[in-house]
Parts: structure tokens; C-alpha cells; sequence
């Protein structure tokens, strides 16, 4: 389950029950960590049994609206604006697909957008897909595994970004990045 919601209050009993029974029937839980400017990760985000997600900007280290704490398991690209001045694009915004509405969705062609450098999207709502995605790949080659072991897994395979001693750009001299299988 993929949750981006969530607000400053510690972890209560009904978050940490109903985590607890979702974790007991085999899912995983990723929440976001939140976008209030740094503070300490609040729920459900912090709850036991939760993969908290917190937020990355383009260079690798925590953006600065993304809440972090000790509860967070891992952080992964979140987006970031350097100039927000008017008429400015954002420079390092997530791209994705969205919808036209904004109290409904608009169906059909009509309501199919993308997010760009004018409409961007940003946060660790966009991140923690990305953890999400990831515990769906896990499951499809090791439906078996548990909740507490998709965690442990992905925090012992997560490595710094950007790497170290590489460039930007991949050259035709540099190998290709290759894909780790997370066993």
C-alpha cells in the first residue's frame, strides 16, 4: 500500500493497529514522510511497521521540505526546485503523468496530463512510489517474503546517489549502469 498522507501528531493506536493488521496479511505499507519543511516525520509515516519515505533532490542529499527522522527507512528522488521565481521553470521537477482536475478527475484524453518544468510536480508523495514500486518488484519474484523482510532488504540493498566518482552523463567509454536483482 502506497499512502501519501499524513500529519504532525505522533503515531496513534488505530495507525499502529491497522498497520499492524495490514502487515499480517502479507502487505507492505510506504508512507511519505511529508513536505513541512524539515520537521521530525509524523504518522503514519512513523509507525511501526511503516517503510517512511522520506526526500531526495537532484544531487542526492535530503531536499529541504521533505520531514525526516529516526522512523524514516529510506529516501528516494523527490524533486526540487533552485529558482522559483515568477515565470521560472523548476529545474529538477519529478516528471510524471497527472489528471486535469482539481476536485475530480477529468475523464478520457481530456484529463491525461503530464507534469513538466511549468507544472510541476514535487514532494515525498512522489517519492514514496518509488519504494512502492520497488516492494512490487520484490513480490513478483519472491511473492513469500514478509513485510518486515521487503523492509530489511531494501534498506541493506539502498546505496548513496548520486555514486560517487562518476560523471553526469554516461560516455560510450563508461559501462552501462547495471540493474541489481535484490535476492
Amino acid at each position: 500500500l502506497n499512502m501519501s498522507l499524513g500529519g504532525a501528531q505522533a503515531c496513534s493506536q488505530a495507525y499502529t493497529d491497522a498497520i499492524a493488521q495490514v502487515n499480517a496479511a502479507g502487505a507492505v505499507v510506504v508512507v511519505a514522510a511529508g513536505n513541512s519543511g524539515g520537521n521530525g516525520v509524523g504518522s503514519p509515516a512513523s509507525c511501526t511497521g511503516a517503510i517512511g519515505v522520506a526526500g531526495l533532490r537532484h544531487v542526492g542529499d535530503k531536499v529541504g521540505y521533505s520531514d525526516l527522522g529516526p522512523q524514516i527507512s529510506l529516501s528516494a528522488p523527490a524533486g526540487n526546485c533552485v529558482n522559483t521565481g515568477s515565470g521560472q521553470p523548476c529545474l529538477y521537477p519529478i516528471m510524471t503523468t497527472s489528471n486535469a482536475g482539481t476536485t475530480t478527475p477529468v475523464t478520457g484524453p481530456a484529463g491525461a496530463i503530464y507534469t513538466d518544468s511549468f507544472n510541476s510536480s514535487l514532494g515525498t508523495s512522489f517519492a514514496a512510489p518509488l519504494v512502492s514500486g520497488a516492494a512490487a518488484l520484490m513480490f513478483s519474484l519472491q511473492p513469500s517474503l514478509t513485510p518486515a523482510q521487503v523492509r530489511t532488504k531494501l534498506m541493506s540493498s539502498a546505496r548513496a546517489f548520486p555514486l560517487t566518482n562518476c560523471t553526469a552523463a554516461w560516455t560510450s567509454s563508461m559501462p552501462a549502469p547495471q540493474v541489481e536483482v535484490v535476492q
